[in-house]
């Protein structure tokens, strides 16, 4: 029994669009992750962009072991081609679950006790002072749960609480007005936002490989019965 051409050569243009969209798909994450001011991509976006740019070199590799297990009809790189896929399928599979999770009101809960170990803010580490103080600028917030008291006291509430937009909820502290509305609702926001950019590209990725796959696994079949016949 022969191999099947029609699968053999489907499974060929299938490889070549692989590889040659791995090669796009790579090309453009790094031009647009090196670029994200130009492009305004927001921070939301940069982990899926980093998941982008790990799929896509792993794709041109099985892409190119795809493509030559086709032509040489070879079982070893058809089954490395498969076993490589398989793996990404689980790791794709991972992310969306781990993103799938993050969204639960359970996993919100974790998030918000570990932010309350923080409090009150002024006591923590320069590090993290900084980092927050970023989101507070970023997402015109200020604290985490009930606005600058999380600071611990009006004297040491940071600059980056200031009122600089009107529109939004202030407070007067006095000699100045600072964000009334806490962050936690921005950073909660956040983490869907990244939690969906996660789970649509492990999706997207996903189908692909369950194709390619089974792709491999028809082709695997028709050589071990090719070779079962010539014996």
């Amino acid at each position: 029994m022969t191999t099947s051409k029609v699968i053999k050569y489907l499974f060929f243009a299938f490889n070549f669009f692989f590889f040659v969209a791995g090669i796009i798909i790579f090309s453009l994450s790094i031009h647009a992750k090196n670029k994200k001011v130009e492009y305004q991509i927001s921070d939301e976006a940069l982990p899926a962009i980093n998941l982008l740019i790990f799929v896509s070199a792993v794709t041109l590799i099985f892409g190119f072991l795809g493509y030559c297990g086709t032509i040489r009809e070879s079982r070893f790189l058809l089954a490395l081609f498969f076993v490589g896929l398989l793996l990404m399928f689980l790791m794709m599979l991972a992310v969306g679950a781990l993103g799938a999770i993050s969204r639960t009101p359970a996993a919100q809960e974790v998030v918000k006790g570990n932010m309350k170990q923080l409090l009150p803010l002024s006591e923590q580490p320069k590090k993290i002072q900084e980092l927050l103080q970023k989101v507070e600028i970023t997402g015109f917030c200020c604290g985490l749960f009930v606005g600058h008291l999380d600071w611990g006291n009006s004297s040491v509430v940071p600059d980056s609480c200031n009122c600089t937009d009107t529109s939004k909820n202030c407070t007067d502290l006095g000699s100045r007005e600072v964000y009334s509305t806490p962050c936690m609702t921005y950073i909660m926001t956040w983490l869907d936002q990244v939690s969906d950019s996660l789970m649509g590209t492990a999706f997207a990725f996903g189908i692909l490989m369950i194709l390619g796959m089974s792709f491999a696994l028809v082709l695997l079949c028709q050589f071990k019965r090719s070779e079962n016949s010539i014996m």
